[in-house]
């Protein structure tokens, strides 16, 4: 027998019966439902209440909270359908990140992209709540997950990777915030990082009239943390960094490798070392010019891999004439 697929409508007070009914079966908190005035979807199936699930808002991060499914239709699909469009309603009113306590869904929940978190990193807001501070016991998993804004409303996030984030990923920052005329943002992160930015490049960036104000040298850490920016691409420009065990992203971001010769590795005169950085520094722009050209909203992932592999291959530019 095929099953349907349930249509998914907001809660009335008609369904308060049947949703602590059904919480109640999965062994859900039901006591704060008056107080904490979750804001619950229902989907029915022939006058039958078969899954629900809330969110509890506190201004832009929100409690995931009583998803469940009747045991009938358990595996069939219909906990992802429901947390799915929750999060698309998180989406729509502003919410950034969600968070939740799950004592027997950690796998279905990482499934769906959420990340386990320490309880203390948790928002005041969302700490104070029944189900945190009474309802669920301590043994439960608090997971979190960073919702992205889509694409096509923001800036493609691109961040670049180094293992000390002082030359190449500083220079990638700036570049393809420059040629991404406000559809791509740069970010820059190291492995390493060694806490502050190359003179050379921040003077040589200032020479092409690019901004510097705003680079730092800082750890990739800072964009694998539940507050992080949602990824778009992530490129490692020195081989060190591309061969390190990366955190997890959020936003599940497309990976490439550009590796680019250190320029501060260069040892030698004034001369050699300023030669070392304008040739990362066409190197990088080259290909950067080629990625913000590509119309990435209408080339399918898979050829826009080879395309990012490719940029990747390119050749660095000859210095020396």
């Amino acid at each position: 027998m095929r099953l349907t697929v349930p249509r998914l409508r907001t809660a009335t007070a008609e369904d308060a019966e049947s949703i602590r009914i059904l919480l109640e079966r999965a062994g859900l908190p039901t006591s704060d439902l008056t107080s904490s005035k979750p804001e619950f979807i229902v989907a029915y199936e022939d006058a039958e209440l078969i899954g629900t699930g809330a969110l509890q808002r506190f201004e832009t991060i929100a409690l995931l909270r009583s998803v469940a499914v009747s045991s009938g239709r358990r595996g069939g699909g219909i906990g992802r359908l429901m947390v799915q469009e929750l999060e698309r309603r998180a989406r729509a009113a502003h919410v950034t990140q969600l968070v939740l306590l799950t004592q027997t869904a950690r796998r279905f929940f990482e499934h769906q992209g959420y990340r386990a978190l320490e309880r203390h990193s948790v928002p005041r807001a969302v700490q104070a709540s029944e189900e945190f501070r009474s309802l669920c016991p301590t043994s439960a998993t608090c997971m979190s997950k960073t919702l992205a804004t889509p694409v096509a409303e923001r800036p493609c996030n691109v961040l670049f990777l180094c293992t000390g984030n002082s030359a190449r990923s500083i220079l990638a920052e700036s570049l393809i915030s420059h040629w991404g005329r406000g559809r791509f943002r740069g970010l820059s992160a190291g492995s390493h990082p060694r806490g502050a930015v190359h003179p050379v490049a921040l003077e040589l960036l200032r020479q092409m009239r690019l901004p510097t104000a705003a680079l730092r040298s800082k750890s990739w850490d800072e964009f694998a943390a539940p507050a992080a920016p949602p990824l778009d691409f992530v490129f490692t420009v020195c081989d060190q960094a591309a061969g390190e065990v990366c955190p997890y992203w959020p936003g599940q971001p497309m990976t490439a490798h550009w590796g680019v010769p250190d320029p501060a590795a260069v040892e030698g005169s004034e001369t050699q070392q300023w030669l070392a950085f304008r040739t990362a520094f066409r190197a990088l722009e080259n290909r950067i010019r080629i990625f913000t050209s590509l119309p990435i909203a209408s080339i399918d992932r898979l050829k826009l891999q080879q395309h990012l592999d490719a940029i990747g291959r390119m050749p660095a530019p000859d210095e020396s004439g």
